[in-house]
């Protein structure tokens, strides 16, 4: 495996396992000031019911209530990170030095997820739920819609086989690094594309 792949591989990884921390970390300090709190007013009560037996069904459930509005994130953290990667191991010489261009002309710091995959197989378009792959020659269409209102910006992608709309990419600033590199290497996958911007 190419080296800039199995160290892009590793930091992702290792970002994976640094969310997770950070959510359980997140997680624990909630339970935690709940627990100091039910120990202050354990101790001003002068309360006769064992200490435990008295915060255990509150820390259960608010422990219940935190896991459910956790688990859809953790869920879409482990399913993002897990479709990239296996995404990357895939790909071929050729694209992963495509790749590494497009890590370099983005001018990132660290490693990060991207929204969308130039690969071999075609257009890898990563989402939340589903990572949809765009065959080559299946876009022939791309149109780019900036939203600057003072402080909301939005770029969408949006990707069409003749009418059909196959897909869209949002990114959150109006004038993403990322677009650009996309409207200059479309060609790898589809040379009849027309952009409109």
């Amino acid at each position: 495996m190419n080296q800039f792949l199995a160290k892009e591989i590793k930091n992702l990884k290792k970002l994976k396992s640094i969310t997770l921390g950070f959510l359980f970390l997140v997680n624990c300090s909630i339970i935690g000031c709940f627990i100091y709190l039910f120990y202050q007013a354990y101790t001003s009560r002068e309360i006769e019911e064992d200490f435990l037996t008295y915060i255990f069904p509150a820390v259960f459930y608010l422990q219940l209530v935190l896991a459910l509005s956790f688990s859809p994130v953790i869920i879409i953290i482990y399913r993002r990170f897990k479709s990239i990667i296996n995404q990357l191991t895939e790909l071929n010489e050729e694209f992963v030095l495509h790749y590494q261009n497009y890590t370099r002309f983005i001018h990132r710091i660290f490693s990060t997820i991207p929204l969308y995959l130039i690969s071999q197989k075609g257009l890898v378009v990563l989402m939340n739920f589903k990572t949809q792959l765009l065959p080559p020659n299946s876009i022939n269409y791309i149109k780019i819609k900036r939203i600057n209102m003072g402080r909301f910006r939005r770029c969408t992608v949006y990707l069409y086989q003749d009418q059909t709309l196959k897909s869209k990419i949002i990114y959150h600033n109006s004038s993403p690094l990322g677009v650009e590199y996309l409207k200059q290497n479309i060609h790898l996958i589809n040379n009849n594309v027309r952009i409109e911007d």
